[in-house]
């Protein structure tokens, strides 16, 4: 029994140590970072719509794709980091 207690506190030590808080703040930041850039993408994939401007639309919606690429990214990173 306490051979496992000590071997449960040891891996729970090992994972405290293997995810540092500072990456919790660096997940928050860049997960609020890319939905910045996503919604302007949008915005500005909108506004070039409005305006009838071909490259200011393709530039907001080709910084709408590469913001949701991101976020996809940072939520299965998040999910893979849950389950372990």
């Amino acid at each position: 029994m306490t051979a496992n207690l000590d071997s449960a506190t040891a891996a729970q030590f090992q994972h405290a140590l293997s995810t540092p808080p500072d990456n919790r703040a660096f997940a928050v930041v860049a997960r609020v970072m890319g939905w910045l850039f996503f919604v302007g993408g949008l915005v500005g994939a909108g506004l070039g719509i409005a305006g009838l401007h071909v490259e200011i639309t393709v530039a907001g919606l080709i910084l709408a794709c590469t913001a949701g690429l991101i976020l996809l990214k940072l939520r299965t990173d998040r999910e893979a980091r849950e389950t372990t």
